[in-house]
């Protein structure tokens, strides 16, 4: 069955790829930043559209997870929009360039498209196991990790390229807040401890077992396993991965920090495109 649901997510990934592919070069090179930054946007502002979702008293549990794919949705298809009416036409290329880069930018695209979905269904209030197999350390499909890298690259945007200095807390793994000489500031990241997904895990309602056990929140957190994602300590990224959770309703706080979110979830340090975080 593992093997089953890993060729279901590459076979949704490469017929993704294969539609922006046929967009040629220009324009799976535009939806790939389209949904590059649509996804920025829907992490950075899932926590606190998922907060009024609840506040209107239903209580059905999907909040988190309808507000990440309602914004990534919305974001991508505004930005679609408005990148079609700023450059309509296709720009033409070199043959190799044209179809490498069409290759390139298109998988890049689909591959970023399904770890919001994946990422979705960890904030879901489903089975410990989604779909019977995928867990926090499952890094789907066959080992990549899209899901994984996806935190990665959220928690480097926060900590780096849209850092907010004075905010938070210091880095507990040193990878952020670096100043001259040495100098350490306090910077607002999205979950510091990599812990976004075992969280989330720990909150979905169903099935059984305990990644944490007795010391859920002391130190088991702090050694969370590694998850990919390039030199980053994401949730997604070394030194791991974990969620941040409720049932149903993970995430941090809005625009988030390091620690407790919207029922006690580890949430986003928030970034949105162009700016720092919120």
């Amino acid at each position: 069955m593992d093997a089953g649901i890993n060729l279901l997510i590459l076979g949704l990934t490469l017929g993704l790829a294969y539609a922006l592919t046929s967009e040629g070069l220009w324009g799976s090179a535009l939806m790939f930043f389209n949904v590059v930054f649509g996804g920025l946007i829907a992490f950075n502002f899932y926590e606190p559209v998922a907060a009024m979702i609840d506040h209107t008293g239903i209580g059905w549990g999907f909040s988190d997870t309808l507000s990440m794919l309602g914004l990534f949705c919305a974001a991508t298809g505004i930005l679609r929009m408005t990148t079609e009416t700023i450059a309509p036409a296709m720009v033409r290329f070199p043959p190799a360039l044209y179809h490498a880069g069409r290759l390139v930018f298109g998988l890049g695209g689909a591959a970023v498209t399904m770890s919001i979905v994946l990422l979705s269904l960890h904030a879901a209030p489903v089975h410990k196991k989604i779909l019977y197999v995928i867990r926090y350390d499952t890094k789907p499909p066959f080992g990549m990790g899209f899901d994984h890298q996806w935190l990665g690259f959220f928690q480097h945007a926060t900590g780096a390229i849209f850092a907010q200095y004075g905010r938070g807390q210091r880095d507990p793994f040193m990878e952020y807040g670096h100043g001259a000489g040495g100098q350490r500031y306090a910077v607002k990241v999205f979950d510091p401890r990599a812990e976004w997904l075992i969280i989330h895990e720990e909150a979905r309602p169903y099935g059984t077992g305990s990644i944490l056990g007795d010391d859920a929140g002391g130190d088991a957190t702090a050694a969370a396993p590694a998850a990919g994602g390039g030199g980053q300590a994401g949730a997604g990224a070394a030194p791991a991965a974990g969620p941040g959770g409720g049932p149903g309703a993970p995430g941090g706080a809005p625009g988030g920090g390091p620690g407790g979110g919207r029922r006690g979830r580890g949430g986003p340090g928030g970034a949105a495109p162009g700016g720092p975080p919120n």
